[in-house]
């Protein structure tokens, strides 16, 4: 186990990015201000129902930042970020995390080179006004280093649907089936692998600048890892797929063009229906049991079915389900954050096209003219409604 308290290296760094420090919280305030932060974060902003949070106070802990890195980000005296990390053996962290985290698949690479210790990256929030800003990339490059620092080799976070992209394009992969973290709903497990510079590099990954400085890596365990985790053809990775491939397979599954199938795309020609899938949408694989929109929580996607059957678990008479590929289903989120009003579960294996509300406003930015269309298709079926 790796205590924070103990850290070697450097624990600020300022950049001239806006004057951004990126630091590392070592006294009992400066973690009493990340714990208020997060608080204000997930439960006042984002309505989660977080059962470890401490409502009187304000607070949000567990039992991982007692030992874990607490990094912030501020301007000035303003805390604009942050982010924990723990590193340490499995037998460093709770049951439940190496559970979620699908770790006992990792064990073979631990067992054959000796080397037991990765990383645990959660709880990172950036405030929305600094969300187009460096300083997601400022606190993961921490990340990075800190990693390095300690002989790491892998990565672990967990990410809603609606962040895979942002996450792929830091060069993450996803490697396991979706589970549900108490209060944060139905997540995805992701890995960094630290020495694979080849695939920072093909994803643009803003890490590549880092990464592409170090002399000797570690190819045994990019090898190990591509060998074990990426043939998996349920998993499509949002950075590696082009956008004919994308159109192709979501035409193979509907049996028809995109355009016609999913309401959205209605008003758009096949090109800029292509433009805009590829700059903001997800594959995701769900399976029976999945329960992947919750009544009440706020929606930061728009979910389109592809394949597979959904129903709700909110209304039973008559029995709502979901079964026509190109549906759309739950809250939007894409152009604004909605409220979910039912629980809709996957009753068999599903696959999910996501629409990012992260991703959209840079589509927005650069294809003002699409992203224009679709406000107005979706302003035009609210009204129908």
């Amino acid at each position: 186990m790796i205590n924070s308290n103990q850290e070697t290296i450097s624990c600020t760094t300022e950049t001239s990015e806006n004057a951004i420090k990126i630091g590392i919280a070592i006294t009992t305030e400066e973690k009493r201000e990340i714990y208020h932060f997060r608080f204000q974060a997930y439960v006042e902003e984002m309505s989660k129902h977080i059962e470890e949070a401490d409502y009187v106070n304000k607070l949000l802990k567990d039992d991982l930042d007692e030992w874990g890195f607490l990094l912030y980000a501020k301007i000035g005296s303003e805390l604009i970020a942050s982010a924990r990390i723990n590193i340490g053996t499995l037998s460093d962290f709770p049951e439940k995390v190496v559970k979620f985290l699908s770790l006992d698949r990792f064990k073979m690479y631990f067992d054959e080179t000796g080397d037991h210790r990765f990383s645990y990256c959660a709880k990172l929030f950036v405030i929305p006004s600094y969300r187009s800003s460096p300083v997601l990339y400022l606190l993961m490059a921490k990340c990075y280093e800190l990693s390095l620092h300690n002989q790491v080799q892998f990565v672990y976070c967990a990410c809603n649907f609606h962040l895979l992209r942002l996450y792929e394009q830091m060069g993450f992969h996803r490697y396991s089936k979706n589970f549900v973290y108490p209060g944060y709903g139905l997540l995805t497990s992701v890995v960094f692998v630290l020495d694979d510079i080849h695939h920072l590099r093909t994803v643009r990954s803003p890490l590549f600048r880092i990464a592409r400085k170090r002399g000797i890596v570690n190819m045994h365990a990019v090898e190990w890892f591509h060998e074990n985790f990426t043939r998996n053809a349920l998993m499509i990775n949002s950075q590696l797929i082009t956008e004919e491939e994308l159109w192709s397979l979501l035409c193979n599954a509907l049996n028809c063009a995109p355009t016609e199938a999913i309401a959205l795309l209605h008003e758009l020609t096949e090109n800029e229906a292509k433009s805009f899938l590829h700059s903001c949408a997800s594959l995701v694989q769900c399976y029976a049991g999945d329960v992947i929109t919750n009544q009440g929580d706020l929606s930061y996607s728009y979910n389109i079915l592809i394949s597979g059957k959904l129903k709700s678990l909110t209304f039973h008479y008559p029995i709502k389900e979901y079964t026509a590929p190109g549906q759309h289903f739950g809250a939007n989120g894409l152009t604004e954050h909605n409220i979910h009003t039912e629980d809709i579960a996957a009753v068999t294996s599903t696959q999910l096209l996501v629409l990012s509300g992260a991703a959209f406003p840079r589509f927005f930015h650069s294809h003002p003219d699409i992203a224009h269309k679709i406000v107005r298709t979706l302003s035009s079926s609210l009204r129908i409604k």
